[in-house]
């Protein structure tokens, strides 16, 4: 990446919480690629050392560290990991799919406001937080409508608040939705009340798709972006259960967040990390299209839904590949690129 009037110098030391996970591990690989020192949080380090000091020691011997927070939710769980840091981000929010909002949105509200209370305790520059596409709309399909930076999923809200309380699949998706709205709320709300001594900024990722740095440590099962195209690839409509909507390469994702936590002039800003709209149809099109010679990567019968997410976001996409001109790529990675990185890494 290209990182030009640095927010913070090159080799501070940047906290990526939540270090193991799939948004997680590009981040913290983009940040050392920028020149910074990563420390990542994670609730087990014995768990997790040795693969990611694989994936990162040799590149960048001295650069990467881990430290363990067993819960979020405890105060002053990160006070240690955060000292001495110039900055923070927070890539992905636990995955929560539960019926009852007590145990989906009070861990996750308290996790973000826990990180923003310690950062500022800890007197970092940058706090950036990755929050979801949830958080904006729930996808809708056959529904025109144009999501802007001031969008959040006040629906979602409202029927985990007064929806019926049955442990079925679409009372814990809008659980699971509000959750995302409730906690990003929060933080700005946050933000706006205590005017913290340092800058924010927020990314919204949607569908997180192409490579995989390490497949056999990262968790990509049934509630990861990469597992819902693996089982459409089959044709395992059941276990998919999530409509798809707008795709983004996972690498352009996190240059976001980057350039978010590192470019001076990027200041209190809502990032869509939203490129190509498309359906689980259509993406299985894709695959068959650029490797007829694999026919065994497209199975079973196709998706029984019609119609599409006819949603658009043409100013969030506009500034998005702004910033991603400004880090020195030509906007969004094309949707034939994604396509060829996931295959390559999934399928080799």
């Amino acid at each position: 990446m290209r990182i030009t009037n640095r927010a913070i110098p090159e080799d501070s030391i940047v906290v990526v919480v939540g270090a193991n996970g799939y948004i997680a591990v590009e981040t913290c690989e983009k940040l050392l690629q920028a020149g910074y020192r990563v420390r990542g949080t994670v609730r087990d380090v014995n768990k997790h050392r040795s693969w990611m000091a694989a994936l990162f020691n040799n590149k960048w011997p001295g650069k990467f560290e881990l430290v363990e927070v067993q819960s979020f939710e405890v105060d002053g769980a990160f006070d240690e990991a955060f000292r001495g840091a110039s900055a923070v981000i927070y890539p992905s929010m636990p995955i929560i799919f539960n019926a009852d909002t007590t145990k989906v949105h009070d861990p996750l509200i308290k996790g973000v406001l826990n990180t923003l209370a310690a950062a500022a305790r800890a007197g970092v520059k940058r706090y950036v937080l990755s929050s979801s596409s949830k958080a904006v709309s729930s996808t809708v399909y056959n529904k025109p409508r144009e999501l802007t930076s001031d969008t959040f999923n006040h629906e979602a809200i409202e029927q985990a608040r007064t929806g019926p309380e049955e442990a079925t699949f679409e009372r814990m998706l809008a659980v699971y939705s509000a959750g995302r709205a409730l906690a990003e709320l929060a933080f700005w709300d946050w933000v706006r009340d205590n005017n913290p001594p340092f800058v924010v900024n927020c990314v919204v990722p949607d569908g997180q798709f192409g490579r995989v740095l390490d497949m056999q440590n990262l968790n990509v099962g049934a509630a990861s972006s990469t597992g819902q195209l693996q089982r459409a690839l089959k044709g395992e409509w059941e276990a998919v259960g999530l409509e798809l909507a707008f795709l983004t390469d996972v690498q352009d994702a996190v240059r976001l967040l980057v350039a978010a936590v590192a470019v001076d002039s990027i200041k209190n800003e809502r990032i869509f990390a939203y490129s190509v709209n498309r359906t689980w149809n259509g993406v299985r099109d894709k695959v068959h299209e650029l490797f007829l010679n694999r026919p065994e990567l497209v199975q079973g019968k196709e998706h029984d839904v019609e119609g599409r997410d006819l949603s658009t976001a043409p100013g969030p996409i506009a500034r998005a590949e702004e910033i991603l001109r400004e880090v020195g790529q030509p906007g969004f990675a094309s949707e034939d690129q994604i396509i060829w990185d996931f295959v390559a890494s999934v399928y080799h």
